[in-house]
């Protein structure tokens, strides 16, 4: 649906480095303009994304985002919401995009002090969000609030989100941007793994909430049934976790196997390389780079929580394994990893699959249709007749 004229839209993300769900806006933006909105995006300092934006003539504002529910951060809040009241009465937006539940509380507030005190907020939910903690992010009172799955959505109306205020879209990939999927032996040579190695391999920051230590755990089983096999971890996060991660791994023995190779702009030659993609989250209300392996044409051994079965369909793209469970994961991945067939079988239809649901013009077509009947409602209504 295109709009008749841009409307400037004011995106809200405080964070810097760049995982999924920076990649899908990056995705986004490139899009706005051609469906009629022209984005700016405020961010909380430098970093990978900044930078990315900039090459891509994106522009940007700074804004301090404290982490609004830790007590440490209090004195800071004051200055951090009129310095994004400010940003807002400069811009004048016709719409607030605020692009996760972090910053809904301090946008709102910024909002209600601002000329533009009507300006349409819209809340992305992107995380996985228990219904005890809707209310603590206010996200009841912003205008219309994005679920990135149905699972998202189910927890927003226990914790008292209207249902009529929510509208379930789930992330989409440019399926014409992943033709070229590299050389495996390449990816190999450059990773220091073996030409012939088995590969497994996960892409998402490290944090505890992925459950990369559940994997680990699980690796030793693993190699005692494929002693050739490798494991790729794919991004930037907790540095506390990372280390944490790199002793249990020199404590397993298994840290010959296991490879950190940091953040990479480009995944997709890491994805096309692996024999199985394993998501081993403890919760996860998406996964966006499930429907990029997905998208490779991978086989998927998952956990089974929050939004993924929404993705993985159990026995047909993957296999899906209870959370917190090292000994079910590694049954999951020697089974597929014995059988070719199978992985080539799985990875077919989970590309299918991506072709049908998942794809960016259905994400684009549904969220541009949000944002243009939201336009619609808060227009006031035009007078016919004498006043």
């Amino acid at each position: 649906m295109i709009v008749a004229d841009h409307a400037t839209i004011l995106i809200i993300h405080g964070i810097t480095e760049i995982g999924g769900a920076e990649r899908e806006l990056l995705t986004i933006l490139e899009r706005l303009p051609a469906r009629g909105y022209a984005p700016c995006v405020v961010l909380s300092g430098n970093g990978p994304l900044v930078e990315e934006l900039a090459r891509r003539d994106v522009p940007t504002r700074s804004a301090p985002f404290p982490p609004w529910r830790k007590l440490a951060a209090y004195p800071r809040r004051a200055s951090a919401v009129r310095r994004l009241r400010a940003l807002l009465s400069e811009l004048n937006p016709t719409l607030v995009h605020v692009n996760d539940i972090w910053w809904v509380p301090q946008t709102l507030r910024a909002r209600a002090g601002s000329p533009g005190s009507t300006v349409p907020l819209v809340a992305h939910v992107r995380q996985g969000i228990e219904p005890r903690k809707v209310r603590p992010y206010e996200l009841a009172k912003a205008d219309l609030v994005l679920a990135v799955s149905h699972w998202v959505e189910r927890s927003l109306q226990e914790g008292g989100v209207s249902p009529e205020r929510i509208e379930t879209i789930h992330s989409g990939l440019d399926l014409g941007k992943i033709r070229d999927r590299g050389d495996p032996v390449q990816v190999r040579n450059g990773l220091g793994i073996p030409p012939d190695a088995t590969l497994l391999g996960t892409v998402a920051n490290p944090f505890p909430i992925k459950g990369y230590d559940v994997m680990l755990r699980a690796l030793p089983a693993i190699l005692r049934a494929c002693p050739r096999c490798h494991y790729v971890i794919v991004g930037r996060g907790d540095a506390a976790y990372e280390r944490a991660l790199r002793k249990l791994s020199e404590r397993l023995g298994v840290d010959g196997h296991v490879h950190f190779t940091g953040f990479r702009e480009e995944v997709n030659p890491i994805l096309a390389a692996l024999d199985v993609y394993v998501h081993p989250s403890r919760m996860e209300s998406f996964g966006i780079s499930l429907i990029e392996a997905m998208a490779m044409g991978r086989a998927v051994v998952a956990t089974r929580t929050g939004g993924i079965p929404e993705i993985v369909v159990e026995g047909e793209t993957g296999v899906l394994v209870p959370p917190e469970d090292p000994e079910a994961l590694a049954v999951a991945v020697c089974a597929l990893l014995g059988d070719t067939p199978r992985r080539r079988t799985f990875g077919e239809a989970g590309r299918r699959r991506v072709n049908d649901h998942f794809t960016v013009e259905v994400m684009m077509e549904r969220m541009t249709r949000a944002y243009t009947q939201l336009l619609e409602c808060r227009r006031p209504a035009r007078v016919t007749g004498p006043v």
